[in-house]
């Protein structure tokens, strides 16, 4: 509580140090345009932003300059800085892994695949740096962000836990270029949770945009405000005191080491549901943002995350999400699509057909 005061007695204080650094800069004929844009997104002074969910509950404060904002609407950009800097959430993906046959077994009748545990560096090169491949960009550099991987780790120690884990953190900031020169920032989340010889492991992204001009001082911003962020322990209670309730319910059900692994399990995707929307009570995979332009860069992240691609029907404003893989897509009434890669291919004449229209898809790029 003494962190929310200090936090809100900082916001009221009064301060023109911004406001003098950037009418010296004016003054100064020797400052180019690129320099006036780094001294507007660095210069203003750090201020508390609350975060609210949907219901103006506090969840937390995040540190940014005065005049950018944080966004917790759903389907909406999670933070938006002047000059074109946005920043958006990414899906989060979910794993788990076990050499053990018994849990094998019962997670390939599921229908869920087990992927194995791999270090942050290797996860951007498997996971990320392919698909950016494909559209053109390059992974410029990886560097590991600890400071992040603690502020996940500090909201993560505020939640309830069925028993003991040993969860481990990690963090790691990406940096790309894209096939048009402009650079990117994808901030990784990695975490994992292991007991005996079961892991499972998630992740999830904010990828920011911002022209070149003001990137590397929008970067310094975003690292320090994600790093910085905390947690309104109080947010928390009410979901605690729920999964309290009901470990205490159903423990004496627990009676073997694999349903009892697979509570543990069920809880800690609770508990990372609940990270999710501390930060932005909002789908992570929400299209919409604050105009036409930032919706284009919003997509093109998450295509990215995804290995998909995003067409529209010949005619139509309808987008539809498709794998990628394909030079060509036709598509349904119902979203229903086929891709092909011979571009004499039309399903309308195939006779394997069921009478259904098909339209041609095209890429939105």
């Amino acid at each position: 509580m003494l962190l929310f005061i200090a936090c809100q007695q900082t916001t009221e204080k009064e301060s023109s140090d911004g406001n003098a650094a950037i009418a010296v800069a004016s003054d100064s004929a020797a400052v180019t345009n690129r320099d006036a844009a780094e001294i507007e997104v660095s210069s203003r002074r750090i201020v508390a932003h609350q975060m609210r969910d949907n219901k103006n509950e506090l969840m937390g404060i995040i540190p940014m300059p005065e005049n950018w904002q944080f966004n917790s609407k759903p389907g909406k950009t999670f933070i938006i800085g002047p000059n074109g800097i946005n920043v958006y959430n990414l899906p989060l993906k979910t794993f788990v892994y076990s050499s053990d046959p018994v849990y094998q077994q019962s997670y390939a009748q599921a229908g869920i695949k087990m992927r194995q545990y791999v270090d942050i560096e290797t996860l951007v090169k498997q996971d990320f740096v392919p698909i950016a491949q494909k559209e053109g960009s390059n992974l410029i550099r990886i560097a590991r962000a600890p400071e992040i991987a603690a502020s996940d780790k500090s909201f993560s120690d505020m939640l309830f836990k069925v028993g003991p884990t040993n969860e481990r953190y990690d963090a790691a900031i990406t940096e790309w270029i894209d096939k048009s020169g402009e650079h990117y920032m994808i901030v990784v989340h990695q975490n994992a949770m292991i007991m005996d010889n079961f892991v499972s492991w998630s992740y999830h992204c904010h990828a920011m945009q911002a022209p070149n001009p003001v990137y590397e001082s929008a970067k310094a911003t975003v690292i320090s405000a994600l790093a910085g962020i905390r947690y309104n322990p109080r947010y928390v209670d009410a979901y605690n005191q729920s999964e309290l309730q009901k470990a205490s319910a159903s423990w004496a059900a627990h009676n073997s080491r694999m349903r009892e692994n697979q509570r543990n399990f069920d809880t800690w995707q609770q508990n990372h549901a609940a990270t999710s929307a501390a930060i932005n009570d909002a789908s992570m995979a929400a299209y919409n943002s604050r105009d036409a332009a930032s919706d284009r860069n919003h997509n093109r992240f998450l295509n990215y995350i995804k290995d998909e691609n995003t067409v529209t029907q010949s005619g139509t404003a309808q987008k539809y999400q498709v794998e990628t893989g394909a030079s060509q897509y036709w598509i349904d009434a119902n979203g229903n699509y086929v891709k092909s890669d011979n571009p004499n291919y039309d399903p309308n004449r195939d006779p394997n057909n069921d009478g259904r229209e098909w339209k041609q898809g095209v890429i939105v790029r």
